[in-house]
C-alpha cells in the first residue's frame, strides 16, 4: 500500500507541530484543519511516493476531501471533545471520486492538551451507523488498538462490497443488521422509513425503559 508510509509520516507530522504550537493546533475548524492536512501531505510528499502536486484539497463538493495522486484519497475529521469519537460521513458516499480505491481517515482529537492526530484506513475507523437526517457511519480511532470489530466486521460484509451496493440495498442491508441485533424493546426507528429528523442513534427505546437521568436530558 503506498500510503502507509505517508500516513505515518502525516501523523507524527502533526503530532509533533501540536506539540510545538498548543493553542493553534487546538483550535482547528474542519476547513481549516483540511487545509493543515493539505499542507501536511504536501510538505511530507517528497519523501513518499507522491508529488507535491498529487495532492489536492477537493472538499466540499467531493468525497474524500483529498485525493492523492489517482487511487488515493484522505477524510478529514476532528472533535472538539478529548475523544477519539466522532459522527462521520453518510453511509450512500454519493459523491465519491470514482477513481478513489483506496481512504484513509485523518482525525484529530483536539480537546486535549495538545491536541493529537490519527490516520487509519476509512473503514477501520467506522463503529457503527448514527442517523440523523440520513445514516451516517460513527467513527472511533480506537478499534483496532481495542481489538474491537467495526462496522463491517459485525454485518459481515467487506467495506469494498458494501461502498459498491447501490443506495437502497445499502440501506437495506443496515436494516436487516439491526433487525438481527436488536435487544430486548430496541428498535430501529426508521425501519419502515427515513422519516423523522431527529435521533442521534439508529436504535430507540420506548421511553420509560431510559435511565431517569437521560430521560431528564
Amino acid at each position: 500500500d503506498m500510503f502507509v508510509k505517508d500516513r505515518a509520516l502525516a501523523k507524527d507530522y502533526l503530532n509533533e507541530k501540536a506539540k510545538c504550537d498548543v493553542s493553534r493546533y487546538k483550535s482547528f475548524e474542519g476547513k481549516q484543519l483540511e487545509l493543515v492536512a493539505e499542507k501536511t501531505l504536501k510538505e511530507i510528499a517528497p519523501s513518499t511516493p507522491f508529488r507535491p502536486e498529487d495532492i489536492v484539497l477537493v472538499s466540499g463538493a467531493k468525497f474524500p476531501d483529498i485525493q492523492a495522486g489517482r487511487h488515493y484519497g484522505v477524510e478529514v475529521k476532528s472533535t472538539k471533545s478529548n475523544s477519539w469519537s466522532s459522527t462521520g460521513s453518510s453511509i450512500v458516499e454519493s459523491t465519491r471520486i470514482a477513481d478513489v480505491s483506496r481512504i484513509y481517515m485523518l482525525f484529530g482529537k483536539l480537546g486535549g492538551t495538545p491536541a493529537e492526530y490519527k490516520c487509519r484506513p476509512y473503514e477501520e475507523c467506522l463503529s457503527n451507523i448514527a442517523v440523523t437526517h440520513s445514516p451516517r457511519y460513527l467513527i472511533d480511532m480506537t478499534l483496532k488498538d481495542n481489538k474491537v470489530p467495526n462496522i463491517f466486521e459485525k454485518m459481515q460484509v467487506d467495506y469494498d462490497t458494501f461502498r459498491l451496493l447501490e443506495e437502497k440495498d445499502k440501506i437495506q442491508r443496515v436494516r436487516n443488521y439491526y433487525k438481527e441485533t436488536r435487544r430486548g424493546f430496541e428498535m430501529p426507528w426508521w425501519i419502515d422509513g427515513e422519516n423523522s429528523e431527529k435521533s442521534s442513534s439508529i436504535m430507540i427505546r420506548f421511553f420509560s425503559d431510559v435511565e431517569c437521568n437521560i430521560q431528564e436530558e
